[in-house]
């Protein structure tokens, strides 16, 4: 990243606004103490955009992974969250004999004046994948300061336009193909099938095209 990049006070600000976001995140966490009630059941691994310092929309993504999912300690969890202050509601669907090859609970609930989503994925130690808790540490060496905000940038502006948008293709637009801004990102994306499922894994910092 250049000097004049790191000057950029649109750029700082951008992510400064992701900070504000993932602290919030991280308080409605804490309130409903999601992480500690699913780690008495298996392994609970924040991923997505709430992993990457990237969150847009308020949505946080869990993946909990167990010794062989259970409908049963799912809905213990649900059970004790469906009771805390703000939470307007929970789903569960069973994805188990699907592609996806898990248990998924949505919680969503009113925090500090947002309505935020929780996706949570209970899924077997041995899943094959793909799954989000194995891109993380990809992830996170891949992305820099200008990269971070040549996503935030799509994301916020899809976000402005309430178009929906899954982060997994604006992370390989920008860091494998060097997309930059909102109108080529939607140009870059009519060559993509996005509703295949994707083992994509960023190339670590420095390996991909010039920021």
């Amino acid at each position: 990243m250049s000097e004049s990049d790191q000057a950029d006070p649109v750029n700082a600000e951008r992510i400064a606004r992701a900070k504000l976001r993932l602290d919030a995140a991280h308080r409605l966490l804490a309130h409903l103490d999601l992480p500690a009630r699913w780690s008495r059941y298996g392994n609970p691994v924040l991923c997505g955009a709430t992993a990457y310092d990237l969150i847009v929309e308020p949505d946080i993504d869990l993946e909990v992974f167990v010794d062989a999912p259970s409908i049963d300690d799912g809905f213990e969890v649900l059970h004790e969250v469906a009771k805390l202050p703000g939470v307007v509601r929970c789903a569960f669907s069973n994805h188990l004999n699907s592609p996806d090859h898990g248990l998924y609970w949505r919680i969503v609930c009113d925090h500090e004046g947002i309505r935020w989503n929780i996706d949570n994925w209970l899924f077997a130690r041995d899943h094959p994948g793909p799954v989000s808790a194995r891109l993380v540490e990809p992830m996170l060496a891949a992305l820099n300061p200008a990269t971070r905000s040549a996503v935030l940038e799509i994301k916020e502006e899809a976000y402005a336009r309430n178009e929906p948008l899954q982060g997994i293709w604006v992370y390989r637009a920008v860091l494998d193909d060097g997309v930059r801004g909102y109108p080529a990102f939607r140009d870059w994306l009519r060559g993509v099938d996005t509703d295949a499922l994707t083992g994509w894994t960023p190339r670590p910092c420095g390996d991909g095209p010039p920021t």
